[in-house]
């Protein structure tokens, strides 16, 4: 792994985690991205994972630079305006979205359908029209669902799609929308997605390098496919093994907007679809918790043993927190600048839900993912992301 220089190239290929968390994970994401395009080093992306949230964001990301990955100068200066119109003024999944004629028309996919409505939306509302193969070669992109049959993890990009235990088929031909459909669909709240298999071209693969061994037949007609934060919220699988380390990539930037285990609901899960929440049931939500903690401390114990190079951007740290973790002493003035610990806290709140932020809130989120972000990678990487080429926050 790369480590002399000043500047992101030094470290090599960049890999990018986002996290699940509906569109407050969506919006946190788009601001750790303008800090990156900020200090030039979208442009060293070379693998992409995400779950639920990050996956529809970078949907969003690629069908707005026109099928590809946008470099640092597009995403600041076009990019990420139009997203924050688009994530500003349309819901995803909600009655808005729906409309009554839309309710009407589906009633009965919203009982056993729901994750098909969100691929119409996803094309409807966020114009995600095209297929896995239209996505670009770089970086490699890797949208994690979880298979409800095999219990794995089960991914799609433009090569490749299957989880290890049921066999990988190298010519998706599946609509984009699916797939992140697929990666969003929250159980119980929106639903498994069916997935009715293409009967040729599968193949038994190692398990540990990946590496297709022979022809394969499917055992099953379909698959159901659930969100990806099901197996594991972060996404770290496809990027991060414990006895191998990084796959693919020399830097690992994980982004996890995943919000904090409050209090239980006793709102209907239906009720709270339909205003664009996704609530869970609760032991779902306590293991996805506990999944995400445990995969968070394997990953910096890693990087504080020196096995990995790379930083988790946490949601609901402040600068000021940051800086006591990092050892940094400086006096309350400096401050000043940054999002309050208030703020922080209601970014950290903020409802996992389909529906269009408010520009204020919009604008609290993306900029506290920008902040962390900074903070992180200044605190212990500054040597390889100088100052940014133009204030972003």
């Amino acid at each position: 792994m790369g480590t002399e220089g000043n500047d992101p190239s030094s470290l090599g290929k960049i890999g990018l985690v986002l996290s699940g968390g509906g569109v407050r994970a969506a919006v946190f994401h788009l601001g750790v991205l303008r800090l990156l395009a900020d200090r030039g080093a979208l442009e060293r992306v070379s693998v992409l994972s995400t779950v639920s949230g990050g996956s529809l964001v970078s949907a969003a990301v690629i069908t707005a630079s026109s099928m590809r990955w946008p470099g640092s100068s597009l995403y600041r200066e076009r990019i990420f305006p139009e997203l924050r119109q688009l994530l500003t003024t349309r819901d995803l999944f909600s009655l808005g979205a729906l409309g009554w004629r839309g309710v009407a028309r589906h009633r009965s996919r919203l009982l056993h359908h729901r994750a098909e409505i969100l691929t119409d939306l996803l094309d409807r509302q966020w114009n995600i029209k095209t297929d896995l193969n239209d996505l670009p070669e770089t970086p490699t992109w890797w949208i994690n669902t979880t298979c409800i049959e095999t219990g794995k993890n089960w991914r799609f990009s433009k090569r490749e799609m299957g989880d290890w235990r049921f066999g990988r088929h190298y010519e998706p031909r599946f609509p984009l929308a699916r797939a992140v459909a697929a990666s969003a669909a929250v159980p119980y709240a929106i639903g498994a997605l069916r997935f009715d298999l293409p009967k040729a071209g599968w193949y038994r693969t190692d398990p540990a390098t990946r590496k297709p061994l022979e022809a394969a037949s499917p055992s099953l007609a379909a698959v159901n496919l659930w969100d990806g934060g099901a197996y594991e919220n972060l996404g770290l699988e496809p990027v991060y093994k414990i006895d191998r380390g990084l796959v693919d990539c020399d830097f690992l930037i994980c982004s996890d907007a995943s919000g904090p285990l409050g209090m239980a609901s006793p709102t209907p899960p239906l009720a709270n679809l339909l205003k664009g929440r996704l609530a869970t049931p609760r032991l779902f939500s306590i293991a996805s918790d506990q999944i995400r903690a445990l995969r968070s401390r394997m990953l910096v114990g890693a990087i504080m043993r020196g096995e990995v190079q790379g930083v988790l951007v946490r949601m609901g740290n402040s600068n000021r927190n940051l800086d006591l973790k990092a050892g940094r002493n400086a006096s309350p003035s400096d401050y000043d600048a940054f999002s309050s610990e208030e703020n922080v806290d209601s970014v950290a709140n903020y409802p996992t839900d389909l529906n269009a932020v408010t520009t204020d809130a919009f604008d609290r989120i993306s900029r506290h993912g920008y902040e962390v972000a900074e903070r992180t990678l200044t605190n212990y990487h500054a040597a390889h992301f100088p100052a940014p080429l133009q204030t972003g926050t």
